[in-house]
């Protein structure tokens, strides 16, 4: 089935020559969405008035903060709504929302905004962000998946397999925790908060968990004050989602990408110690990134997995990096005519950061690192983004894909002002005709290790002739 690009007149892309969406065997990949339009601001005065008059006080002042936000992120909500109907779907049928949040202390608006738009909720990662990048960038922004009924029998509608009102464990806010779409299974981004007991409290400790799952305990207050949050944190998380994939039928075994969200990148090694440990061998893809604000009440981390189901007809078999791997895992994971991939940095042959143009081995990308370096504001962003656009090219041939079957990419970086040198790297790699989606968001870490300045995740699609 032919691959369609969606474009709309007055909504503006985040980048210059992409589309709002792809759509591809029948799902649909949504870059960017952002809540201004061509030629208009949004006004909170714009807004319904039904909504205008839920929560808010009336008082100039006093609704400043939120109103400005409000009027930001309900229109995005509304250009979202716009692109997956343009797209052949509706709300309904989206199975992954990421929103990003300049400032989650107006988390309560958004989730009215939220009410306001999906009566049975997608499941979504919310997280607060040092920056909305993009042409028309604000205080909120949007991205997504959906799927179009009917188009292709692989991929039917969204049915609901854990709500957000699920009786035995049920969600910390207004989003469906897990969805299904034929043998994809998307989750939302879960996170250490014991919603099934009183008071709904936050891990702290190894004390929070059964005396089997504390393998990392020494017993030395010294020690497990150290690592303790994170491990009995990340473990938490992980049977959380255990539960949620055995109602499904499922396990870990069956989970294909892992995109993992930490407040703080030091805890990265003890978190994936914890991961090694719960996949002990292959394991799926992964994506590890630091966010400035990750949950609420001191969560210290969010995990979004992507299950597949076996399924006649739809393999999957992991694609292996190009280079030494840095961290567990493949360098992707092909699921039928898909592909998600781990977090592509800018990596050497051995799975090292580079950090300037004479780590660069390519002598093309040694002179154009070097040139768009004395412009740079994170010390080494060309180089890496060279290199990590060279290690996907080379995981998409490792998977037997091209660049031109990504539909959709996600890129963290370290500071929105050298977006444009990202684009100049992307166009010796990508050409600008037929562009998949993209998103762009700034944050404090873009990779598991604090050198890393810039990570891009991507999806491919070959598409069903």
């Amino acid at each position: 089935m032919a691959r369609r690009y969606i474009r709309l007149d007055d909504i503006v892309p985040v980048a210059r020559g992409y589309p709002s969406a792809v759509v591809s065997n029948g799902l649909v990949f949504i870059g960017g969405v952002r809540g201004a339009r061509r030629g208009t601001t949004p006004r909170f005065s714009d807004l319904p008035e039904g909504f205008r008059n839920n929560g808010f006080s009336g008082f100039t002042l006093a609704d400043r903060l939120e109103a400005d936000f409000a009027a930001d992120a309900f229109t995005a909500h509304e250009n979202l709504d716009r692109v997956v109907r343009a797209a052949g779907s509706d709300p309904l049928q989206v199975l992954r929302l990421h929103i990003w949040m300049r400032d989650k202390r107006v988390f309560p608006v958004y989730e009215r905004i939220r009410m306001a738009w999906q009566s049975v909720p997608a499941p979504s990662s919310c997280l607060g962000v040092a920056a909305v990048p993009g042409r028309l960038g604000g205080l909120a922004g949007l991205d997504a998946i959906a799927v179009v009924p009917g188009e292709n029998a692989l991929f039917p509608e969204r049915s609901t397999l854990r709500a957000f009102d699920d009786a035995a464990f049920p969600a910390a806010a207004f989003f469906s925790q897990a969805v299904r779409c034929g043998p994809l299974m998307t989750l939302a981004g879960f996170i250490p908060i014991a919603t099934n007991r009183p008071g709904a409290p936050v891990i702290a400790g190894y004390a929070d968990l059964p005396e089997e799952q504390r393998f990392l305990a020494t017993g030395r207050s010294h020690t497990d004050s150290r690592q303790g949050p994170i491990a009995a944190q990340t473990m938490f998380t992980y049977e959380a989602i255990r539960d949620t994939l055995k109602d499904a039928g499922l396990g870990f075994e069956h989970v294909t990408h892992v995109a993992v969200m930490l407040q703080d990148l030091r805890d990265f090694g003890t978190f994936h110690r914890v991961h090694r440990h719960l996949f002990p061998e292959g394991g799926p893809a992964l994506s590890v990134m630091g966010f400035n604000e990750v949950g609420h009440k001191g969560t210290r981390i969010e995990i979004e997995v992507t299950a597949v189901a076996p399924t006649k007809g739809f393999p999957v078999t992991p694609v292996p990096w190009p280079v030494t791997p840095p961290f567990a895992g493949p360098a992707g994971m092909k699921m039928g005519p898909l592909c998600f991939f781990a977090g592509m940095m800018g990596l050497d042959d051995q799975g090292q950061l580079v950090h300037g143009p004479a780590d660069v081995s390519d002598p093309v990308g040694r002179q154009m690192a070097a040139d768009l370096g004395r412009y740079e504001i994170a010390p080494g962003f060309a180089a890496q983004s060279w290199a990590a656009w060279s290690l996907l090219s080379r995981a998409c041939r490792n998977g037997g894909l091209t660049l031109s079957d990504i539909v959709k990419l996600t890129v963290t970086m370290r500071d929105p002002r050298d977006l444009w040198i990202f684009e100049e790297v992307r166009e010796a790699f990508m050409p600008s005709a037929n562009l998949p989606a993209i998103e762009f968001v700034a944050v404090h870490g873009p990779g598991p290790v604090k050198e890393a300045q810039v990570q891009i995740e991507a999806i491919a699609s070959e598409d069903i002739t």
